[in-house]
Order: structure tokens, then sequence, then C-alpha cells
């Protein structure tokens, strides 16, 4: 961009994450991380993979942002193409959690978080995997931001199915739906931290979508970061307000942290 004689050259940055998929996470996830970026970059929307597109193997960019607050999982480090991408990059930030750790390749895991600047893990119970502790934060889930703090209206409960991620309803809609009642029973992950925020009780069902009723993890490592202890699926609990409104606080406040990091980035 020129204005007179004088050549702006504006920051480019990657957003590299899962938000082609239809899960309410990787949908809402994409807008708390494009809400931190400066208004002057330029901003690309990639794929991880297995959805990386090799018309990208040679984009450089002078931050690449992996992740939205999703998971990260074995598919994600089995393309050679994008981590050779990844080497070319200047600075990246990772904001992320794991799942179905058990199929996580060590070494693969270690090359793909050698690469990174930062990274903000969202569980407690994730950090065990990262060889370099220097570079890594938890910060809760960063989708809890999207999720307001209200109260039920509806004295039954609700059922989310695994089929959810099929549901196009724009995401606000869909979490005031969640919301709204006193029961909140799900078998995805977002929709119950949502129903966490309004709900008096919940029951959750751990995904299990690998085969050989391997599990995500994910459920028990977010509530654990919520609650302080471990649950059993299937199980109907009562939720403590207290606990969700001081886990609410933890992740606003590393969300200052983390838009702080990205500017900082950008900056040098």
């Amino acid at each position: 961009m020129n204005i007179g004689n004088k050549k702006i050259n504006r920051k480019k940055i990657a957003i590299i994450s899962y938000g082609n998929c239809a899960n309410l996470g990787d949908r809402i996830g994409q807008s708390i991380i494009l809400s931190m970026i400066p208004y002057d970059c330029y901003v690309d929307f990639l794929n991880l993979p297995p959805f990386w597109s090799d018309k990208y193997n040679n984009n450089h960019y002078d931050l690449v942002i992996i992740g939205t607050g999703h998971s990260i999982f074995h598919k994600t480090l089995n393309n050679n193409k994008f981590n050779k991408f990844l080497e070319n990059q200047k600075k990246i930030i990772g904001v992320f959690g794991l799942q179905y750790h058990d199929l996580l390749d060590k070494k693969k895991f270690d090359n793909f978080t050698e690469k990174f600047t930062h990274i903000f893990v969202r569980n407690k119970k994730d950090l065990i995997f990262f060889k370099n502790k220097k570079i890594i934060s938890h910060s809760g889930d960063i989708l809890t931001s999207y999720f307001p703090l209200t109260n039920w209206t509806i004295d039954d409960k609700v059922v989310i199915h695994p089929d959810i991620q099929k549901n196009s309803q724009d995401g606000l809609q869909l979490v005031k739906k969640i919301q709204a009642h006193k029961i909140v029973e799900s078998s995805r992950l977002h929709p119950l931290l949502a129903g966490l925020q309004s709900c008096d009780e919940f029951v959750f069902h751990e995904q299990k979508e690998m085969g050989n009723e391997l599990k995500s993890n994910k459920f028990n490592n977010m509530l654990f970061d919520i609650f302080n202890k471990n649950f059993e699926a299937g199980i109907q609990y009562k939720v403590d307000r207290d606990l969700v409104l001081s886990y609410r606080k933890f992740v606003f406040n590393s969300l200052s942290l983390i838009e702080e990091k990205i500017k900082k980035s950008i900056q040098s």
C-alpha cells in the first residue's frame, strides 16, 4: 500500500484452525481470536490438517496463530508439508487443548510444539504433554467468554446429541436455547460449557469417535479445571456456580494475556 511516496507494509497474520468444521466451538473460536488482531493487519483463515491445502505451502506470515481454543489431535501432526510451512514462519502462537491423548505420537508432538513462540494450553491436565515448559501457559477454555453468565428459565432438560455439529443455526441462538434449560445433558464439549453458565445440573457423555472405546478426555479435563475434581460420564451432577464464576474470571484474565502476546509478537 502506498500513501504518497511512502510505502506501508501491513503485517500478515494467519489464523489456522478447524473453523471449517460445523462444531459450535470450532465456529465461534475464530471470532474470539480475530477480535484480538490489530485493525491494520491482513488476516488469512486457513485450515489445520487433515484439511490443510497445499496451495498455502509457500505462504509467509509475520505471525501464525494455531488454534482458536479447540483441540489438537494426532491427525493435526501427520502432514509433512504443513510442518514444513510452520518451519518457514517468523513467529507461531498456539491457543488450543488436546484430545485422544493416547493416539498422540510423542516425537511428532514435540517436533510440532518446538516451533512455537508460546502456547496457551486449554486444560491443566494437558500441560504434562508439553516438553518445553517455558513456552506454555494454562489459559482455560477461551470460548467461555462467548457464553453469557445467566439463569435458566425452563424447568426441564435439554439433550445435546453428537449430531448437533450438523446444526448450522446461528451460534448465539443455539447458546440461548441451551442456556434456557435447568438441566443440560451433552455429548459435545462446548454446548456443555455454555450450559454450565446457567444450568443447575449437568450430565456429559465422553466422545469416542476414534474407535476401540478410546475417550477424547476433553470433558473431564475441562470439568477438572472448573470444579477441581474428576467426574463420571452419564451421571447427573449439581453445578457449583461460585466455581463457575471463579473459572470465568481466570479465563477472562487469560484472554488479556493472549491479546497482549499477539500484539507484542506483531510489533517485534
